[in-house]
């Protein structure tokens, strides 16, 4: 019978296994336009106080637990609260599982293998699946979301390297209060300027072809797209309860 091994320490899973398949670490991610809050990477254009991260925009106080409920159930759950007005571009749950003895997944009906694409299969969904080589089920359930009338729930599964990821994901809704339209890659990133950026966002088959078209397309395509931001006022919090089942 295969046990649910976890190592959690201050609040996060550093590594797990359950009969052949490993996984962790997991984490948090959030970012504005020049900020990125990680707790699995290196963080970028921020810095920590306690509990409280300070973004380009402003100041942001995160609360993230970690448990396992029962022996084949852990939860993760993450508050985002903003102490000055911020503009968010999402925020997440990260969940990393190795590739190794994992053979597909599941999401949104669509059955998917890994091929190292990249591609964010993103879907406003409450559930994923992975499935084992030896027959385990893995259930990453999204519980619970708020995200404060601005902000909506997706999932979305990923095939990266050695790894399969899947992000809990709260993202702004129409109308959103920002667009950064941008190219990057590993030398310099160019940004149109807002106005543009806002004007090209109102016509509709602009907006259906590059909102988050990199995410899209996947590892071989240029680092293009078009990324809605919206507004998190001061004492406006965003959160998200997840389960991940073991079976």
């Amino acid at each position: 019978m295969k046990k649910l091994q976890t190592t959690i320490t201050n609040n996060q899973l550093i590594h797990g296994q359950y009969g052949d398949i490993t996984f962790g670490p997991w984490g948090l991610e959030c970012s504005d336009r020049y900020a990125f809050v990680t707790i699995t990477d290196t963080p970028r254009n921020t810095y920590q106080s306690g509990d409280v991260w300070h973004l380009s925009s402003g100041r942001i106080q995160i609360q993230y637990t970690t448990r396992q409920k029962t022996p084949d159930k852990v939860s993760l759950c993450l508050r985002i609260r903003a102490l000055d007005d911020v503009l968010l571009q999402d925020a997440v749950i990260r969940l990393v599982f190795d590739k190794k003895a994992i053979t597909h997944g599941i999401i949104a009906g669509n059955t998917v293998t890994h091929h190292n694409s990249d591609k964010y299969r993103l879907f406003p969904t409450r559930q994923t699946k992975l499935v084992g080589q030896d027959g385990a089920t893995i259930s990453v359930s999204l519980d619970n979301a708020d995200g404060a009338g601005r902000f909506e729930p997706y999932l979305y599964l990923r095939d990266r390297d050695d790894h399969w990821i899947i992000h809990a994901r709260l993202l702004p809704t129409d109308p959103v209060d920002h667009v950064w339209l941008r190219w990057a890659n590993r030398l310099f990133t160019l940004s149109a300027p807002n106005g543009i950026s806002r004007f090209l966002w109102r016509i509709k088959p602009f907006k259906a072809i590059f909102c988050r078209l990199r995410e899209r397309m996947g590892r071989h395509f240029p680092e293009i797209q078009a990324v809605p931001l919206n507004r998190l006022n001061a004492g406006q919090s965003v959160s998200m309860e997840v389960t991940c089942h073991f079976h």
